[in-house]
């Protein structure tokens, strides 16, 4: 069967690829008009297959989100038949609603990057795009219910703060999202969802805490009125990471039951319409005039 769904794994997610805890095929790096890719796997469940792309290396941490190539990424998991993308994320906590291990199905994002290609379309003025809903709504209904089946703790909403990295907030800037609204900060989310929007491609995100945002003190953090042991966050975030093939399996199978609830394939339709792009989405990044590749895309 053609797989349509890929997951772009986060910060641990090679460790998963070396310790075989994912059935898989590598395809490696794609070649795309905007570089190669990170290396792509066709992984193999009980429910169907997923392409899987570890976004920060194949062997071990060795691209920074500033140096990711998501433009490539995400290209790449298009051409390749994927149609829906989700991906997870570490974060760090900046409410302690949350807690250490605990799951997010975010739902919205604040955007704090600085020098990151935002999108597939320099110089040529597409891509202004409504960013509501920010996230795919099938996608995260599928994921809500995954999550449930397998009884993880989770939240169904969570704002999401993207950051430019590699360091750390500093505790004003901690204050500083905490006011605009902020409760996750992570450093991966952006540009990947703004560029699957250019692509058609539904994205959702889930994402895990791992520790709590920087509060300026040395006071370790509380839960449930006790003083939480380091040796315990490290624990909970290393089984949210284990616990990842088993919930993309259980996602593969309810996806597959998910009744479609977005527009994600039609972002671009009226760009096609005026017929400044062409029907065949790969004409779009071709090195000819607009009215050209439109006509191109036509049957």
């Amino acid at each position: 069967m053609a797989v349509t769904l890929a997951c772009i794994g986060g910060r641990d997610a090679y460790n998963l690829l070396q310790n075989g805890a994912l059935v898989a095929e590598r395809l490696g790096p794609q070649t795309t008009p905007f570089g190669d890719s990170q290396p792509i796997y066709r992984c193999e469940s009980r429910f169907g297959g997923f392409f899987f792309l570890s976004r920060h290396g194949e062997t071990g941490y060795e691209r920074t989100p500033s140096f990711v190539n998501y433009r490539a990424n995400i290209y790449a998991l298009k051409d390749l038949g994927a149609r829906a993308i989700v991906s997870w994320s570490e974060t760090r906590a900046i409410s302690h609603n949350f807690k250490i291990g605990q799951y997010v199905i975010v739902d919205d994002l604040l955007d704090e990057t600085v020098s990151r290609p935002q999108t597939f379309f320099e110089h040529r003025g597409f891509g202004h795009l409504r960013q509501w809903p920010v996230f795919c709504p099938s996608l995260r209904k599928a994921l809500i219910q995954a999550l449930g089946e397998e009884k993880c703790e989770f939240a169904s909403r969570g704002v999401y703060v993207c950051v430019e990295g590699p360091r750390h907030e500093t505790p004003a800037e901690t204050r500083k999202y905490a006011i605009t609204g902020g409760e996750l900060l992570g450093q991966a989310l952006v540009p990947e969802v703004f560029l699957a929007k250019e692509l058609q491609t539904c994205y959702a995100s889930v994402c895990y805490i791992a520790r709590y945002a920087e509060d300026g003190t040395n006071y370790r953090p509380f839960e449930d009125g006790r003083v939480l042991p380091e040796e315990v966050e490290g624990q909970r975030a290393t089984a949210a990471v284990e616990r990842m093939p088993r919930l993309l399996e259980r996602f593969c199978d309810v996806l597959s039951h998910t009744p479609g609830i977005c527009k994600c394939d039609s972002t671009m339709t009226p760009y096609v319409l005026e017929g400044q792009l062409g029907r065949d989405w790969r004409t779009w990044f071709q090195q000819s005039p607009p009215g050209e590749q439109a006509r191109k895309g036509r049957p």
